[in-house]
């Protein structure tokens, strides 16, 4: 009988765990939005590949109840799915809106609006916002990026901005990095666009001493050298913003003015800035420019230059011009 007792007591208490197991299983299911689990199990209805522009391809199973109906609906999706009685659909998306999409599917299909964004998808999900028409979604994220857009991030949502067109965001983003720029991520400022750098250093907003401000500038243009032109290192090194260069720079940046502002003269020239910044490694170079230029027997003028490893010449005109400046700093 305590034996019979004993085995109904164990499988009793067995009872309740598996009672147990399935309850935390139903709350576990009631917090995975459907999308999420085998299409069998959630009764999809509809499938969405979502293609990367960067490579990769992903397809979600989803439910056109919950994409085209409810205080989260799309207008995309109710258009979609009135004109178009297809299974599926293909979706061609930016790289950083083709990794927001399961945030987006998330937000959907959450009964109470959760929106888990971040920093480096946040323009991108208003670009989402936008494109399938949720209007929750936009009102929501654009109050993430309200909050979350500091001098720490402008450079990523600058550059995300661009990419999604969206003009107020990428105006805010820019004003952000003028007003912050010594202290915003060098390394992220270094990987903006050509064009988009130049709005930062042209902006009324910059604020940034001289010295620093050429020693990014040298920095970007080392990154960018195959995009190096005439027009954007006069765009990134004007005189009333930049009008001392670091002595550790000047040289570099001598040697780009030579290079692609042969014809820039007078106090505020990039090249007698460089020359005002005291480096004594410009007087060398100079020195020899003026010697090359000089040597009675140097017909051969790109192999004297080569032979001395003069850096940036390349044409007799530069060696004159370098010839004179030198007579006038010697």
């Amino acid at each position: 009988h305590q034996h019979q007792h004993q085995h109904q007591h164990q499988h009793h208490r067995e009872h309740q765990r598996q009672r147990r197991r399935l309850r935390r299983h139903h709350l576990l299911l009631q917090h995975i939005p459907l999308w999420r689990l085998d299409a069998t199990k959630s009764l999809s209805d509809f499938k969405i590949t979502v293609t990367s522009k960067s490579g990769g391809t992903a397809t979600y199973n989803v439910h056109k109840g919950i994409l085209a109906t409810g205080a989260r609906a799309n207008a995309y999706f109710v258009k979609l799915f009135t004109n178009s009685p297809g299974p599926m659909c293909q979706l061609t998306l930016a790289a950083s809106a083709a990794n927001a999409f399961p945030v987006f599917l998330d937000f959907c299909y959450s009964s109470e609006g959760k929106l888990d964004a971040e920093t480096h998808i946040g323009a991108a999900l208003k670009y989402i916002a936008v494109y399938f028409g949720n209007s929750a979604l936009f009102e929501k994220i654009c109050a993430f990026i309200v909050k979350d857009l500091t001098w720490q991030t402008a450079p990523t949502y600058y550059a995300e901005a661009d990419l999604y067109d969206l003009e107020k965001l990428s105006a805010a983003a820019a004003r952000m990095c003028a007003l912050h720029f010594p202290s915003a991520d060098h390394d992220e400022l270094i990987l903006l666009k050509t064009g988009l750098f130049s709005t930062i250093i042209e902006s009324p907003h910059l604020t940034c001493d001289s010295k620093l401000l050429s020693r990014r500038v040298a920095d970007y243009c080392r990154a960018h050298s195959a995009e190096l032109t005439s027009e954007l290192l006069l765009a990134i090194t004007p005189a009333k913003k930049m009008p001392e260069i670091a002595p550790k720079e000047a040289l570099y940046l001598y040697e780009r003015a030579v290079l692609y502002l042969p014809q820039e003269k007078g106090r505020g020239s990039l090249r007698q800035r460089c020359m005002d910044a005291g480096n004594p490694f410009i007087q060398t170079w100079l020195k020899r420019a003026l010697w090359l230029d000089l040597l009675p027997c140097a017909g051969d003028i790109t192999t004297a230059k080569n032979e001395h490893v003069i850096p940036g010449f390349t044409t007799q005109s530069n060696l004159q011009t370098a010839g004179v400046e030198a007579q006038q700093v010697l």
